[in-house]
């Protein structure tokens, strides 16, 4: 039995039947879609290419009775093509009516046989896809036929849509919906291509983007008129404006509108409350604005709106005695610098920020009500009315009140209002005030925050039992603050010299009251045993102090001593060399910092401390004055920035190293080291040619930079100066950026262009597509790169053929053609240089979406039978076109 025998044959077995439907022969596999023993997943594949056999095949019944969820399971795919033939059921019409998703909905659209009934409710669907293709069927001929190509719908896919638009591939058609896309990279290309419209080309001339309007502002074909409106508008030339049409644009187009001389008033009053600031700006610097709504924006809550009402001048002087107090320092001063602004008002405000004596009280609660910046002022004064402070004391800017808690006549009633306030740097001033009330003291030495009972410490009327609760408080800062207070007993402070932490340890060493008993725990009885003729507190506050009389033997038995002991030795100037060197080799690091700060350290000493492994203790030997030669050498290569800085700054930085440092990896440094005195002019010129690229410079001193840091190698690279074996060797330099800047070297040799060009990094591949000398192969590669500037880049390139730039366009539409988005399918579908292959695939003109069946239809490459398809097509745009392109071809 031969093949065509078996696919119609009923009692054929279903597996016979699977294999028959992978037959190279259409018809076999159209028999296969109509029998009624076909597997329903191999039925469902058919479907797609053999919908009417589908349809008819008997065991369709027998599934809808076996599963009425039938449709509903159906794939998708083999759905829709079912969908749109004129010979399905009504019964199935009415389930996607009721039951069908997006793209069913689509479908029903796309069958010519579809009632006018049943497509009359799609018409008010909230989706405009559905919407749009009902209301262009062919049963709804009452309907307007031309859908705004500006309007209709259809998703997309931004970075591919710029790919086809670079490389000219975008129909003229689809660019006024393309214009309107959300992607301003795309709109700009379209501005600036030759091939587009002047309707166009005017849109994006206003459109919100500044590229776009550049682009469109230079192309050629951009009507003149419109341009000439453009620059009326800008700069404030009468001419005949579509303002009420511009008035609802975008952000730009109404600011333009609202900054614009002839705006009327009512457009202006409109503007004065939109919701954006940028328009709101715009009209606030606009001369003609009426008064009232100049004062309404001078309290508007964006700085920037502010600023133009401050700078109008037609700005009214009540309106700016309230700007000259505003919060924001730009406001007032350009509110001052108003010609209209009342000079009284500013003589007030200065006066009051000085703290003058002689400001009357009734002047400072006037000023308190201009804003909130000079109610800030005012409640700061010591001369502020009782009841402005008191209205102050509960103003929603904790700025306000903390001026209050620091006002000196602040009373207990305020302060005690404000002891509970949510801000913790007003509690802190209400803890420090003298006038806050005792009991409000204790409260806030309980306080949740360690800093505001810290500042209870500051109280001078600080009663003793609060002092004797903080010294026992659980927070370091606090029992520090107590450790340093002068009304701390002494036997407290010999209490906190056992303290746990550090630093209280050391706020007891540093306060002048401090006992000698207390000083004892700190050196853990050291100086018992000293034998010394002085006091510990004597010799504490002399070595301290670095006291010249102290003998370098008895700094020589502190440097034996414990850490507090060796640090004071540590700075003193008179410790003796051979201290100073077993000090600078101490297990902690705050006695090598003593040493590295102390004036005495000199020479080897000095280099070694260069080498510790504590940043700090580097930077004090790169601030040391007695700092040279060999040791500054030796900064001058540290791996910490602060330290290159001190050294590049150095007054007795070498000159060799300065040099150096001029080219080092960071720019402060090298700023530094070439505004050191000591930088000679030819270093400085040197530089100053190889970063301007010069030709002429010497290759030993481009070998020299080759061979140092990241900056000077890649500074070397790009020079074409460089020898050759040194730039092939920085084409394989582990940075990048070394890599980047060979890539741009014009004598880097094409075998090197193309190994870079595919490198990891994005930058050096993209350098490889701007260099004059990338040859076709590498620009071959870098038009697959998977960057997109890389790709457009190449795609620009002078040494790119042409039978490349085909091959390279073929491919990139037959991706586009198989893209999931409907614009980008459009394009490419619509392209005549799409391969035949491509164009014949069912999914396109099954699709349900009618942009991609009407941009087949416009190809003049799609084949006869495809046409003859779309000719029947339920969508009005795609039948006319499809027709027309018949007649055409004949």
């Amino acid at each position: 039995m031969n093949l065509s025998l078996q696919a119609r044959d009923p009692t054929s077995k279903p597996e016979r039947l699977r294999a028959l439907a992978s037959q190279g022969d259409r018809e076999v596999r159209r028999a296969v879609a109509g029998n009624p023993n076909t597997p329903e997943d191999v039925l469902y594949r058919l479907a797609v290419h053999f919908p009417q056999e589908f349809l008819e095949n008997p065991v369709l019944d027998l599934l809808l009775l076996v599963n009425p969820n039938f449709l509903a399971e159906m794939p998708e795919y083999a759905r829709g093509r079912i969908l749109a033939q004129p010979r399905v059921e009504v019964g199935y019409l009415r389930w996607v009516l009721k039951h069908g998703d997006t793209k069913a909905l689509l479908s029903l659209a796309q069958n010519p046989a579809t009632p006018p009934e049943t497509l009359e409710p799609l018409l008010a669907h909230p989706v405009p896809a559905v919407a749009e293709a009902a209301r262009l069927h062919v049963s709804l001929e009452a309907s307007p036929l031309e859908s705004a190509w500006w309007w209709l719908e259809g998703d997309s896919e931004a970075v591919e849509l710029r790919q086809l638009a670079v490389s000219g591939l975008i129909p003229n058609w689809l660019t006024p919906r393309l214009a309107r896309e959300s992607d301003p990279a795309l709109r700009a290309l379209l501005a600036a291509s030759e091939a587009t419209t002047p309707e166009v080309l005017e849109a994006l001339l206003f459109d919100e983007d500044e590229d776009v309007r550049r682009a469109a502002r230079a192309n050629p074909a951009t009507p003149k008129e419109s341009l000439e409106l453009l620059s009326c508008l800008e700069t404030g030339l009468p001419g005949e404006a579509r303002l009420e049409l511009l008035a609802h644009g975008h952000v730009w187009m109404r600011s333009l509108v609202a900054r614009y001389a002839h705006t009327p008033q009512a457009l202006l009053e409109g503007f004065s409350a939109d919701e954006d600031w940028r328009v709101r700006q715009a009209v606030a610097s606009n001369p003609n604005l009426g008064v009232e709504w100049l004062a309404v924006l001078a309290s508007d809550s964006d700085r920037d709106v502010r600023q133009a009402v401050a700078a109008n001048l037609a700005t009214p002087p009540e309106v700016l005695e309230r700007l000259v107090g505003d919060e924001n320092e730009e406001v007032r001063t350009l509110a001052a610098a108003n010609p209209n602004v009342p000079a009284g008002v500013l003589e007030l405000l200065a006066r009051a920020e000085a703290q003058d004596a002689a400001l009357p009280p009734q002047e400072l609660g006037r000023m308190a009500s201009f804003s909130e910046w000079a109610r800030r002022i005012a409640a700061s004064h010591p001369n502020a009315p009782q009841e402005t402070l008191e209205r102050c004391q509960a103003d929603s800017d904790w700025h306000t009140r903390l001026a209050v808690a620091r006002n000196p006549k602040a009373s207990p009633e305020i302060l005690s209002a404000l002891a509970t306030d949510s801000d913790p740097d007003v509690r802190q001033a209400v803890a420090r005030h003298p006038n806050t009330p005792q009991d409000f003291l204790e409260r806030l030495s309980s306080d949740d925050q360690p800093d505001v009972r810290a500042q209870v410490l500051q109280n001078p009327a600080l009663p003793t039992f609060l002092l004797a609760k903080l010294a026992a408080d659980d927070h370091w800062k606090v029992r520090q603050a107590v450790a340093a207070s002068p009304l701390t007993p002494p036997e407290w402070l010999t209490h906190l010299a056992q303290d746990s932490d550090r630093d209280v340890r050391q706020a007891v060493a540093d306060n002048p009251q401090v006992p000698e008993e207390a000083l004892e725990p700190l050196f853990s009885g050291w100086f018992a045993g000293l034998g010394a003729e002085m006091s510990l507190l004597e010799l504490y506050r002399q070595a301290k102090n670095l006291a010249p009389e102290l003998s370098p033997l008895l700094l020589g038995k502190l440097a034996e001593g414990n850490e507090w002991a060796r640090r004071l030795a540590a700075r003193h100037p008179a410790t003796q060399a051979p201290d100073l060197a077993r000090l600078a080799r101490d297990e902690d690091w705050r006695v090598r910092l003593a040493v590295a700060e102390n004036p005495q350290t000199q020479g080897a000493l000095l280099e070694a401390l260069a080498q510790d492994t504590d940043a700090d203790v580097r930077k004090a030997v790169a601030r040391h004055p007695g700092l040279c030669g060999q040791g500054l050498e030796m900064l001058a290569k540290d791996e910490n920035l602060d330290v290159r800085l001190l050294v590049a700054a150095h007054p007795q930085t070498p000159a060799q190293t300065l040099y150096v440092l001029a080219g080092d990896d960071d720019e402060s440094v090298r700023q530094a080291a070439r505004g050191n005195p000591a930088t000679s002019w030819e270093c400085l010129e040197l530089y100053g040619l190889a970063e301007s690229l010069n030709p002429q410079l010497s290759p030993g001193f481009l070998e020299a930079l080759a061979q140092r840091g990241l900056y000077a190698r890649a500074l070397a690279a790009q020079n074409p100066a460089l020898p050759t074996p040194r730039l092939r060797l920085l084409v394989q330099d582990s940075e990048w950026k070394v890599r980047q800047a060979a890539a741009l070297n014009p004598t880097l040799d094409s075998e090197s262009l193309s190994r870079l060009a595919h490198d990891s990094d994005r930058d050096v591949r993209l350098a490889v597509a701007v260099h004059d000398q990338t040859p076709r192969e590498a620009l071959a590669q870098l038009l697959s790169d998977a960057d997109e500037n890389v790709r457009r880049t190449a795609l620009g390139h002078s040494n790119l053929d042409a039978q490349t730039l085909t091959k390279y366009k073929q491919r990139l539409l037959v991706a586009a053609s198989r893209s999931r988005y409907v614009l980008n399918r459009s394009v490419a579908l619509a392209h005549p240089d799409l391969p035949a292959v491509e164009l014949a695939k069912v999914r396109h003109r099954a699709s349900p979406d009618w942009l991609v069946r009407y941009a087949l239809a416009r190809n003049p490459s799609t084949a006869a039978e495809v046409l003859a398809e779309l000719a029947q097509d339920g969508n009005r745009r795609v039948r006319i076109e499809a027709a027309l392109r018949r007649k055409e071809e004949g």
